[in-house]
């Protein structure tokens, strides 16, 4: 009965993601395109905004030029710097107040998938006010929320092109999924130059990030010729350009690159979800604080593994795509090799393979969480059972 129910929600969902309507954000791609999008928050008309970011980038200089900008061109702003890895309910609601009290007419998101999902529920919580956990789900706000601008700092949450937006619980620490398409951001500056002070293993982590959002949308039971078509895009990228952006954070080519690929791989999975490495990754990042690049990381490979012959022909796709194989090898072989070309990619960039602080009695709740969330959010290509999750989950346990 379980599995009917699950297939029943994956069918909703998939019709959701398809049918809802969403914004189509303008997009400013290249060197100093931040700064040309914070040109436009003034001809929008635009003369208040709230600038929301994390401490480390609030202290960095990197707003340095996005301030001056917005100075240069009239618009008045305030910086809420208190967002913090996977928000709570509170950092939003700190920084709506801000906003309000300031009187701000719109946002600018400068940061990660932190920064921009708490953006997104501040903008949404300023039209929409009440409780946090009434958006849990989705489509659950009646009204458009703020003006949202985003500038990402890394490349891989994606979360500039999204519907969703992940905010912790500080209570039960559960991270509420929240999908909405009123969250879209309206703006997006896709800037290599504020990329490249991001660090080695920071580089790596996004782009793991980004290439499972793109694989795992590629093997959703909801994708479609469009979101297959910018998750190869995004999957021929990472191959291309991730381990070129690890080793020289100044390769702007490979900046650019990456960058695209995080916007592509998050627009496929903005409308073919994902699968079950979110699912523990999600866990992850609750029970042990483990950041989401490196939670997906760790499992990618396993999950792929796990899911065995019904995504073989898929993954062979994937392997010719990227080059891996030889002509004329079968799609099971094709299959292994690209599974093990992303272990390889994994340990190069020496990411890490467990999660601090795991221990055998956080297994069982890890797992039932991970089936539950991935069976009642994701259409899987195929359901696992709970021996299946429990020997990834266990795999991770350090020795």
């Amino acid at each position: 009965m379980k599995i009917i129910y699950y297939k029943f929600m994956a069918f909703v969902v998939t019709w959701l993601m398809r049918l809802l309507p969403r914004n189509t954000p303008i997009v400013y791609k290249g060197i100093n395109s931040a700064l040309t999008l914070c040109e436009q928050v003034a001809v929008l008309g635009y003369t208040r905004v709230i600038i929301v970011t994390d401490e480390f980038l609030g202290s960095s200089g990197i707003l340095d030029g996005i301030k001056a900008r917005l100075t240069e061109s009239g618009v008045e702003f305030v910086v809420f710097d208190g967002v913090l890895p996977d928000p709570a309910f509170d950092q939003v609601q700190v920084g709506e107040a801000i906003l309000r009290t300031e009187n701000c007419q719109a946002i600018i998101a400068v940061g990660g998938g932190s920064v921009l999902d708490a953006a997104k529920m501040m903008a949404m919580l300023h039209t929409n006010p009440g409780p946090l956990e009434k958006f849990d789900g989705i489509q659950k706000c009646k009204n458009f929320g703020l003006p949202l601008f985003a500038i990402p700092t890394t490349a891989g949450t994606g979360s500039e092109i999204t519907l969703a937006a992940i905010i912790t619980d500080p209570v039960s620490h559960r991270k509420m999924p929240i999908a909405d398409t009123k969250m879209i951001p309206g703006y997006i500056a896709l800037d290599a130059e504020i990329m490249k002070s991001m660090p080695p293993e920071i580089t790596a982590a996004t782009g793991m990030d980004a290439l499972t959002h793109a694989v795992e949308s590629y093997l959703s039971k909801a994708s479609t010729e469009a979101t297959e078509t910018q998750a190869r895009a995004a999957i021929r990228l990472i191959f291309m350009y991730l381990l070129k952006a690890y080793q020289d954070g100044n390769d702007m080519q490979a900046r650019d690159a990456m960058a695209m690929a995080s916007f592509y791989a998050g627009a496929a999975f903005g409308k073919a979800s994902v699968g079950y490495v979110h699912g523990i990754a999600h866990q992850l990042g609750r029970v042990c604080g483990t950041p989401h690049g490196n939670a997906n990381a760790m499992v990618l490979p396993e999950v792929l593994a796990a899911y065995g012959d019904c995504v073989h022909a898929r993954l062979a796709d994937l392997a010719r795509l990227v080059n891996i194989g030889e002509p004329g090898s079968g799609d099971s072989q094709l299959a292994g090799q690209f599974i093990q070309a992303i272990v390889d990619m994994r340990q190069e960039m020496s990411l890490p393979l467990q999660p601090k602080d795991l221990k055998l009695q956080d297994i069982t709740g890890i797992v039932d969480d991970a089936i539950s969330e991935a069976g009642k959010l994701y259409p899987v290509p195929r359901y696992m059972s709970e021996n299946e999750i429990r020997t990834i989950v266990n795999g991770l346990l350090a020795a």
